[in-house]
């Protein structure tokens, strides 16, 4: 939550105004302390990348119907960019991940908190705790998951420490359930079969063998006892919201290919309602198309290709994938070491909300791009602190000790 300048709190789009929360300030404080210092890198890993997504994100304004609106996107990604020098610079710098692991783990805790209140207390179906969306809260808790699950199998905890992130992890399944997000719910166990085959292949050890086999018979009494919950919601699930899905991803279809810039960013709600004619109005019976305004294609894919033209998605997943390729060299480059845990969980994550952005846009919504930034910004100092290690011959990476 922040303060939105020139918003529109009801306009559907993935920014509503520009947007000012206290953690942007303490990030900009933070940014300007490691400037001065010696040292500072403006243009990490992958940065480059980013900045022509920007650039290109950028351009579609010209086919813009609104620029004040499309500018309120382009401030976001300007802070994430932001966020993520912070988040790179701080990390090469200390190479302390486990105090990002506790504050990630304490926003769980109180998110779960959240959940259980507005499912037995104020009886919400699908709740979704402290996010805008039951599929954000879902996404968050995906890409996280594994990475506690890989800290349990990886590393040797002590027993408070297991204890506690075994809690973290088993709070991360319940939310998933509990949020009944389709898409999260069949990518959560391929993430985790993901840590489980990688933390074997690492080292097969009797300690990882009786924590998977607990885990196995856990995975089972929670099956059992959330199926019927799990098997309500798919079967229970309207046609309608599958026609719909068909139908808004025709109109960015429709949209990307009439523009080769796109739309506009974040000008989708605009250009999919009348009086423009990307969207087939018969398809609608109960929509009135001088009225009403039409939702947002359910994958962050083909929005970003009707806002931003497929040069801008092609911008988009040459940025996603080479984090996830950058991470397959860091689990290579790390296999040898106590710190082989972050980047299986993290090529789990990625696997997961990668597949699971397929079927919702969420991973744009803000406090999903943090993270998500967040996670580029470990890889990319991974990258970093290997590089150094091997001209240094310095063991100076990451572990379960830092």
């Amino acid at each position: 939550m922040g303060i939105a300048f020139f918003g529109e709190p009801y306009y559907r789009g993935t920014s509503r105004g520009y947007e000012i929360a206290l953690f942007d300030l303490v990030c900009l404080g933070i940014l300007l302390a490691l400037v001065n210092k010696k040292h500072f890198t403006y243009f990490p890993p992958g940065s480059i990348l980013y900045l022509i997504y920007y650039l290109l994100s950028a351009i579609s304004l010209i086919n813009a119907d609104s620029r004040l609106i499309a500018g309120y996107e382009l401030f976001k990604m300007g802070l994430m960019y932001l966020f993520f020098l912070v988040a790179y610079n701080h990390l090469i710098r200390f190479k302390n991940l486990k105090i990002i692991l506790y504050s990630l783990a304490i926003v769980l805790i109180l998110n779960f908190i959240s959940m259980i209140n507005q499912k037995y207390i104020q009886g919400y179906y699908q709740p979704s705790g402290l996010f805008p969306h039951r599929n954000s809260t879902a996404m968050f808790v995906n890409l996280l998951a594994p990475i506690f699950l890989s800290y349990l199998l990886n590393c040797n905890l002590k027993r408070k420490e297991f204890v506690f992130f075994l809690s973290i992890f088993t709070i991360c399944a319940i939310s998933v359930v509990f949020a009944l997000s389709r898409g999260a719910i069949f990518f959560f166990p391929i993430s985790c079969a993901i840590v489980t085959f990688l933390s074997l292949l690492h080292k097969v050890t009797t300690r990882k063998l009786v924590v998977i086999m607990g885990f196995f018979v856990l995975a089972i009494l929670g099956t059992i006892k959330s199926a019927p919950m799990i098997i309500d919601r798919f079967e229970k699930a309207p046609e309608a919201s599958g026609n719909t899905r068909i139908e808004l991803a025709k109109t960015a279809l429709r949209m990307a290919n009439d523009r080769f810039f796109g739309v506009g960013l974040n000008n989708w709600s605009i250009k999919a309602s009348w009086p423009y004619n990307y969207t087939d109005y018969e398809a609608w019976p109960y929509f009135n198309p001088e009225t009403d305004k039409m939702g947002i294609v359910e994958t962050a894919y083909l929005l970003v290709a009707a806002e931003c033209g497929w040069i801008g998605l092609l911008s988009f997943l040459l940025w996603l994938g080479y984090y996830y390729v950058q991470n397959i060299f860091n689990f290579l480059h790390y296999r040898k070491t106590t710190g082989n845990y972050i980047p299986i969980g993290i090529l789990a994550g990625l696997t997961a909300i990668y597949g699971q952005t397929t079927l919702e846009w969420v991973i744009k919504q803000g406090i999903n791009f943090y993270e998500l930034i967040l996670i580029f910004a470990i890889i990319a100092a991974m990258k970093h602190i290997y590089e150094d290690y091997k001209k240094s011959q310095k063991r100076e990476m990451f572990d379960e000790t830092s």
